[in-house]
């Protein structure tokens, strides 16, 4: 199933690159989060609105604007570096996961999640190489999009503690919307039949590999798949030269590979503290 996650998200990076010459990220953004709001409507119908009733409203909006920025910094990281490296700098998410949740909660840290979490960052600048002459914006943004994305995952445990998990997805896809709507403002115009159909692909790929996510978290422990994820990376590499050009690069594949693998040594030790 992690496989077939990870295949799903290449396919739909490389639709968003290719929807990128047509439409702004930010344009692309507001209509992926509405058809993500409009598909929640028959869901809230039948739950019915009591699930909705929550004493933590201020949080679900910061859960809501993190899971936004996130989005906005992967869909512009996509349009603006090569996919391969946006990929790469992705799975830094749980090292700052791990370093947000040491920083805010308070979490008890030993030395070997340290030195894990001093590693992976390496890997972070082997993906990047940062230039000291230069500043490049999509970078920033791939960076941008795993911090808040480990922001959004947080928020998302301290609220599952005491709120409906309905209300979690809903606030969380709903809130920023007006904020989406003003965003895509200042690159508006009316789809064409040719941005339509692209905007549905993103929007159904999106789902499916959720749903392939969703179902590999159910039957195997996050240690076990977070290997697997590997093949994300792999399969966008494929796909990016075949499709669009882009080089192979040797330090791209050493730094995501020791980003994965602290993530798993991370992954791992965590499960072993909560069982």
């Amino acid at each position: 199933m992690m496989a077939c996650a990870g295949l799903t998200i290449a396919l739909l990076w490389c639709v968003l690159r290719y929807a990128s010459d047509y439409m702004h990220p930010l344009y692309i953004v507001f209509w992926r989060s509405l058809f993500g709001a409009l598909v929640l409507v028959p869901w809230i119908m039948r739950q019915g609105t009591s699930v909705m009733r929550t004493k933590r409203l201020p949080l679900h909006f910061a859960r809501s604007l993190t899971g936004f920025t996130a989005m906005i910094g992967i869909f512009y990281s996509v349009a603006h570096i090569p996919l391969a490296q946006a990929m790469a700098i992705n799975y830094s998410g749980p090292l700052f996961a791990t370093l947000g949740a040491v920083l805010i909660f308070g979490e008890a840290v030993k030395m070997r999640r340290i030195a894990a979490l001093i590693i992976g960052f390496i890997g972070v600048l082997l993906v990047l190489r940062p230039d000291v002459d230069s500043f490049d914006w999509g970078m920033a943004a791939a960076l941008l999009g795993a911090a808040s994305m480990a922001g959004s995952m947080l928020l998302i445990r301290s609220l599952g503690q005491t709120e409906n998990n309905v209300a979690i997805v809903v606030y969380g896809n709903t809130l920023s919307l007006p904020l989406a709507f003003v965003l895509a403002l200042a690159f508006w115009e009316w789809p064409t039949l040719h941005d339509w159909m692209l905007l549905i692909v993103i929007g159904v790929m999106s789902t499916i590999a959720q749903l392939f996510m969703n179902r590999a978290l159910t039957i195997a422990e996050t240690g076990a798949i977070i290997p697997i994820d590997f093949l994300r990376l792999v399969f966008v590499s494929i796909l990016a030269a075949l499709l669009f050009d882009q080089p192979i690069d040797e330090f791209m594949w050493l730094g995501g590979a020791i980003i994965l693998c602290s993530s798993v040594y991370i992954a791992r030790r965590e499960a072993k503290v909560t069982t």
